[in-house]
């Protein structure tokens, strides 16, 4: 019985790498029930553990150059979902993969390009699926004319010990806050338009998420750029603790973590510190984990650095910021659940100094 091309696709490039995979622990219970189906049916999770979920949504020509490499994009879609998790301190259990591609990339007539170009994505989302032993269960297909952008998504199960999830309400006044690896070369490959390790095979920092849980106050990862994620953390837990709060950054802090794109143009005299640090704070694709801790834990933090391998860097704290409704001094306020960047002096930086906002989902330039 001939079930059409989709059914095929679905069967060779995923179905059957998922039976020779075994499945993972999402499937391993003889009453689980994996593609090919209405729906999958997951092994029961132990009383002690949560679902995490997650989705996210990836068009070509917004969030990905057309002329992407498809085994870069297959890994992609699946990884930036599994940084959602990292910032919750889960661990990938399951998910699903929605695609609208051009029709002519599916049947008997699809030519062997499109054919091998399927092929790839498939393989770089399988072998990122293995590594982080996340099974890939269900989803679903379209089909597309030539001239309209194609878009892959994936939503993502996750779990964590019951209790222990990360989140962004999370921050205490006199917190540290940290983040990790080096910035700014997401935002720097797309200026340049190229094919950059970091842009397209980023790497989510699951092994941090588990190592902070117990540890960090809140979380969150650094998918739109530094300075919006920031302003996240800092609105959520003003409104948790119903107390105005202020994260006060040193942006001279960043020139710490800068990538190599940006370090090498700091280096040639193309940008000065402090544009470097601002464009930094405002990259996007980056997939780090910005987060808060007690400042006592300064030394268990930097510890688990060196455990991981991973830079750790301290840009700021916390504070308890003046409440504009009670403020009787007439001074400069600051809003509830804002963040304040320092010069070297630690003084506020004028507006026109400080780091742009990060990526707008709406942005009509974005």
């Amino acid at each position: 019985m001939n079930c059409g091309p989709e059914f095929d696709l679905i069967e060779r490039l995923f179905a059957e790498p998922l039976r020779r995979s075994g499945g993972g622990r999402a499937l391993a219970h003889a009453q689980a029930l994996g593609i090919g189906d209405d729906a999958a049916v997951l092994a029961p999770l132990p009383a002690d553990q949560q679902l995490v979920f997650a989705s996210d949504l990836l068009v070509e020509g917004r969030h990905y150059f057309p002329e992407v490499d498809p085994r870069s994009l297959g890994h992609k879609m699946l990884a930036v979902n599994c940084s959602d998790l990292a910032a919750m301190g889960a661990e990938p259990l399951a998910c699903t993969l929605s695609m609208a591609i051009r029709r002519r990339r599916v049947g008997p007539n699809a030519s062997a390009q499109d054919q091998n170009w399927l092929l790839q994505l498939a393989q770089g989302l399988q072998d990122l699926a293995a590594q982080t032993g996340c099974s890939l269960v269900g989803g679903d297909t379209v089909g597309l004319d030539d001239e309209q952008p194609e878009s892959f998504s994936i939503a993502i199960i996750g779990t964590v010990p019951l209790g222990q999830a990360l989140r962004r309400d999370g921050l205490q006044p006199g917190d540290q806050i940290w983040v990790s690896g080096q910035l700014g070369d997401g935002a720097w490959a797309v200026r340049q338009r190229i094919a950059h390790q970091r842009l397209n095979w980023p790497q989510p920092r699951l092994a941090l998420g588990r190592a902070l849980r117990g540890l960090a106050h809140a979380a969150i990862d650094v998918s739109d750029g530094l300075s919006s994620e920031l302003g996240h953390l800092a609105a959520a837990s003003a409104r948790r603790l119903d107390q105005p709060l202020v994260i006060q950054v040193e942006l001279l802090s960043l020139a710490r973590c800068l990538g190599p794109g940006l370090a090498g143009q700091l280096a040639s005299g193309e940008l000065s510190t402090e544009q470097a640090c601002r464009l930094a704070a405002a990259s996007g694709d980056e997939y780090e984990l910005c987060f808060a801790a007690p400042a006592a834990a300064h030394d268990q933090v930097m510890q688990v650095g060196l455990d991981l391998g991973l830079p750790l860097t301290p840009i700021g704290w916390v504070a308890q910021a003046a409440n504009p409704s009670h403020d009787r001094q007439g001074g400069p306020t600051v809003a509830v659940g804002s963040v304040v960047w320092l010069d070297d002096q630690q003084s506020p930086l004028p507006a026109e100094r400080t780091p742009s906002a990060g990526f707008d989902h709406f942005g009509v330039n974005a």
